[in-house]
């Protein structure tokens, strides 16, 4: 009981931690976090689960990455209306998609490892951060459309062309927009903590037994199969 609320000390200050250094370098710490992932995959590959919920996060934080720039680049001239709509938006669709392959996760890696290591598809299960990274990226969602939609409060008489009178009323509704940017990087923050902690618990799973009996088993599988006219 003393160990389990010591580990989740060190992982709530720890998630701190991250935090800090991810809001107060300009949001440059994204990209080291970036490589920590894949640097942690490299040493943890034999959890074959972990490896493949980094590369996801992995190749959707980069395409992410990747939109956030052209925004910036081909934007420049814009009102900054304009660019938190896209803004917004894009972390909306990034996060949904996360979302939804998370949700499928275990599905895409049993068919991934099926093909290509077919002896070892019995590695793939539901992890603690398949669990904790869908409730994670639910937050994700709630916050992106929480800004997105205030956003167009904001500046409705912009953007549906409404009178001054009745978008007067919305000019102060900027708390989503001001608490974001805190609100991302400690969400984000977790995001690695969660991965670090269950690459922490798998470590201490009991190795798997022998195959021997799952070996017999694909045995009797292939003889019923031959025995079918």
């Amino acid at each position: 009981m003393k160990t389990s609320w010591f580990f989740y000390c060190i992982a709530v200050a720890f998630t701190g931690l991250l935090s800090y250094l991810y809001f107060y370098t300009n949001f440059n710490y994204g990209l080291v976090i970036l490589g920590t992932l894949i640097l942690t995959a490299v040493c943890f590959r034999a959890q074959v689960n972990i490896v493949h919920i980094i590369l996801v996060l992995f190749s959707i934080t980069a395409i992410e990455f990747g939109l956030l720039r052209m925004i910036e680049v081909f934007m420049q001239e814009d009102p900054s209306y304009k660019k938190n709509f896209m803004v917004y938006l894009m972390h909306f669709c990034v996060d949904v998609s996360i979302l939804l392959i998370l949700r499928k996760r275990v599905m895409y890696s049993l068919l991934f490892m099926r093909r290509f290591q077919p002896n070892n598809w019995r590695a793939i299960y539901i992890t603690h951060a398949d669990i904790l990274l869908y409730g994670i990226y639910m937050l994700f969602i709630i916050v992106d459309s929480a800004a997105f939609v205030e956003n167009l409060f904001r500046n409705m008489d912009y953007i549906f062309g409404v009178s001054e009178a009745t978008a007067k009323p919305f000019w102060s509704w900027n708390w989503v927009y001001k608490s974001y940017p805190y609100i991302k990087s400690i969400l984000l923050s977790c995001v690695v903590t969660t991965l670090l902690a269950t690459i922490f618990v798998e470590n201490q799973r009991p190795e798997q037994e022998d195959d021997e009996e799952d070996d017999s088993d694909e045995v009797i599988h292939k003889t019923d199969q031959q025995q079918k006219p």
